[in-house]
């Protein structure tokens, strides 16, 4: 049996799962926005945002596939 997290790592995921989904959609939106007006995004940003779009669906990805095989 599992022992149960504590409280305060409790809030931290719950946090997480908000900021995460907030910054990521903040990041996309702006990039996409630069891009729709023809601005000159720098490749810092461009690595950014795209690096947290792929982190963010490649570490969910891989806890489902890793939660399957168990």
């Amino acid at each position: 049996m599992k022992d149960k997290e504590p409280l305060s790592e409790g809030a931290t995921n719950i946090l997480r799962s908000f900021t995460r989904h907030a910054l990521t959609l903040f990041g996309l939106v702006s990039w996409v926005m630069l891009f729709a007006n023809d601005y000159d995004i720098p490749p810092a940003f461009t690595w950014l945002v795209w690096g947290t779009v792929v982190w963010w669906f490649g570490d969910r990805s891989y806890f489902k596939i890793k939660a399957r095989k168990q």
